[in-house]
């Protein structure tokens, strides 16, 4: 996987960061902790809002399928105990897509690494870092990453997410599948991603240390 990123773009938000992975560019802005509606308002944690804005036109019920589905994997990522009766929300916007509107793997994947930058440039508590990637097969082949064409190709197509202990794979803590594929062939491509995704958690420990070290000089 190669991927670009660059945080702390936005003034007006508390964290927010903008990623190329591959051929997809996701922007995501974090405001919070912030007051919240008091129908959001939650006594013991804080409540998490998830907006999505498509490359294209407006949301549609497409977004709010990925808006569902990142929000269960956030819900679990963010010590929301820390922030009671308080707001966390999360824009993410796409900017450059690499798929059909038949799919949304890799805008879904792209949200969910990029949130992980946007989440520590917001210094927000979370429980564990975490990083996902995008796996098919295609003629009895994993392909990882694949761009949108191959996807349209694919007999079966997965976001894979996992969070890290230290440098090594812990839990897997979302997995997306759609398609024709066996117990087996699944399995055997949750298996080969550890060390696929372990390799982007050392990219991603590896820019946040830079980060650190340009945010925080002492004197």
């Amino acid at each position: 996987m190669s991927f670009q990123v660059k945080t702390s773009l936005l003034d007006n938000a508390d964290g927010s960061a903008e990623l190329i992975l591959n051929n997809t560019k996701t922007l995501v802005s974090i405001s919070g902790p912030i007051d919240p509606k008091p129908r959001q308002e939650l006594p013991q944690q804080a409540s998490l809002e998830i907006i999505i804005r498509p490359s294209q036109g407006l949301s549609t019920t497409r977004e709010k399928l990925l808006e569902d589905k990142l929000r269960s994997l956030l819900q679990s990522i963010i010590i929301r105990f820390k922030y009671p009766r308080q707001l966390i929300q999360i824009v993410i916007q796409f900017l450059i897509i690499d798929e059909s509107p038949f799919f949304t793997c890799n805008e879904l994947n792209a949200a969910i690494n990029c949130c992980f930058f946007a989440l520590v440039d917001a210094d927000l508590a979370i429980y564990s870092s975490f990083a996902s990637i995008v796996a098919c097969y295609n003629q009895g082949n994993i392909i990882f990453d694949p761009p949108g064409d191959v996807l349209e190709t694919s007999d079966s197509h997965h976001v894979i997410c996992f969070n890290f202990k230290g440098d090594n794979v812990e839990n897997l803590m979302l997995l997306e599948s759609a398609g024709s594929f066996t117990e087996s062939e699944l399995f055997d491509l949750i298996s080969k991603s550890v060390k696929y995704v372990e390799g982007i958690h050392q990219d991603q420990r590896k820019y946040i240390s830079n980060k650190i070290e340009n945010d925080y000089i002492w004197k």
